[in-house]
């Protein structure tokens, strides 16, 4: 069973990083990039990292411009029977030591289970939920066990609050306190940020497998299982980090988070815009008051004692 992966692809500043990741594990066959650079300066990167690994393809659409309303068309290039399919988005900036195999392995043991498989995903609300319920992670503050949850989804002041725990415990060979059992996903829509499918199911289901609108997160992770009535799952004991959704990724920048993930894989960071933090009037005048639009207050930590 050949292992690829697939990115919509990309933004330079992150893409950098996720090849680390990627290409370092022999486990993968090939990986495709899926052509949807906003702009040219992203779009000679991608060049020159197809060009630095045979395993990397470019694969293209007309009419790929960065935008969301193309990426379901790229699943028609999913057509390797004898493929376990993982899906990454660009943004993944951590990926646990042995994950590709790892998933890979169990995967195939559950294969026929599900529909879809995906990681416990540091960064993605319904997973959100899971760790503070399920995990010993400690976690102060609002969530709901939404795909786009109005706490920490629609702000920046969760994942702000989250990486740098999560980061600590990778240093800290602390990763068994985010670890959480397998859970299925059913009836509910789940950010697809790290997703697997076979090779196989998609063939098998055919016509129907492939979004029909521009909203392929909804069709792929919600209603074709219902359709199916096949459930997705998520592998608890597996971990990825994805660094930020567009309602948070402004926010982000202005942090050094992403480059603490580069530190962690040992890389050098990236040379980067980062976006100008721009104060209200109002809020300089008042300092005291929590700026509009900041989303909740979060307070997160990692159990006293213990490691992996």
């Amino acid at each position: 069973m050949k292992l690829i992966v697939v990115t919509p692809a990309g933004r330079e500043k992150y893409l950098r990083l996720l090849s680390h990741h990627v290409l370092k594990s022999p486990e993968v066959h090939e990986w495709h990039l899926w052509d949807n650079c906003r702009n040219e300066a992203d779009r000679a990167y991608l060049q020159r990292l197809a060009a630095s690994d045979p395993r990397c393809k470019i694969k293209t659409l007309p009419n790929a411009d960065g935008t969301i309303d193309v990426i379901g068309r790229f699943f028609r290039f999913c057509d390797d029977a004898d493929a376990l399919y993982l899906r990454l988005d660009d943004d993944v900036v951590f990926l646990e030591e042995g994950f590709l195999p790892r998933f890979k392995a169990r995967a195939m043991a559950e294969k026929g289970a599900a529909l879809w498989y995906a990681p416990l995903i540091i960064n993605n609300a319904v997973c959100n939920s899971l760790i503070k319920n399920l995990s010993r992670v400690l976690i102060e503050g609002p969530l709901t066990c939404q795909a786009m949850c109005p706490y920490s989804w629609a702000h920046a002041a969760f994942p702000e609050a989250l990486h740098p725990v999560f980061i600590e415990a990778v240093r800290t060979n602390r990763l068994g306190d985010f670890r959480v059992p397998d859970r299925e996903v059913r009836l509910g829509r789940f950010s697809i940020n790290a997703i697997g499918f076979f090779g196989s199911d998609i063939l098998e289901i055919g016509e129907l497998f492939y979004p029909p609108g521009n909203d392929e997160e909804e069709w792929l992770s919600a209603t074709l299982p219902a359709k199916l009535d096949r459930p997705g799952k998520v592998f608890g004991d597996l971990v990825a980090a994805h660094f930020s959704f567009f309602t948070q990724e402004q926010r982000l920048l202005q942090t050094n988070i992403l480059d603490d993930y580069y530190a962690l894989a040992g890389l050098p960071a990236p040379v980067y815009e980062k976006p100008v933090v721009r104060t209200r009037l109002k809020d300089r005048l008042r300092p005291w008051r929590k700026p509009r639009n900041r989303g909740p207050d979060y307070r997160i930590s990692l159990p006293a004692g213990g490691a992996d």
